[in-house]
């Protein structure tokens, strides 16, 4: 978990709009193109200034940025952007307790059985038992 301030949400919404230029660009007309190129390049120059002024912590969980040229300095990574369309441009890493076994689950699942019912449960462990192995 990282505390992120506004600029963060800003930075975001900018390499989100970066990246719908981007996906926009493929499929437009010249003309279109040369327009999108040129926003695209200013946007790029914001977003660099604007990752250079969130903390260490807060670029950590972004993706899709890189090292610029010069030291302490940032820039979208085109590439990466345009690879991954669909994901998000948060960095999502979860951890899980490597400890928990089968049975943990299991009893887990009997605790909220009360809630639905026991035909629903049965089809559900029979699906996770399969999956396990």
């Amino acid at each position: 978990m990282v505390s992120t301030g506004a600029l963060y949400e800003e930075a975001v919404r900018a390499m989100s709009t970066y990246r719908s230029m981007a996906a926009r660009m493929q499929n437009a007309r010249a003309k279109t193109q040369g327009r999108l190129d040129g926003r695209m390049i200013l946007l790029s120059e914001r977003i660099g200034e604007m990752l250079g002024q969130l903390t260490d912590m807060e670029r950590s969980a972004l993706s899709c940025w890189r090292d610029g040229i010069m030291p302490n300095t940032y820039r979208v990574d085109h590439d990466a952007i345009k690879a991954k369309p669909y994901v998000s441009i948060r960095r999502v890493e979860r951890s899980f307790d490597t400890h928990e076994t089968y049975e943990d689950v299991i009893e887990e699942v009997n605790a909220s059985q009360l809630a639905l019912g026991s035909a629903h449960w049965q089809r559900l462990r029979q699906i996770v038992k399969r999956t396990n192995g």
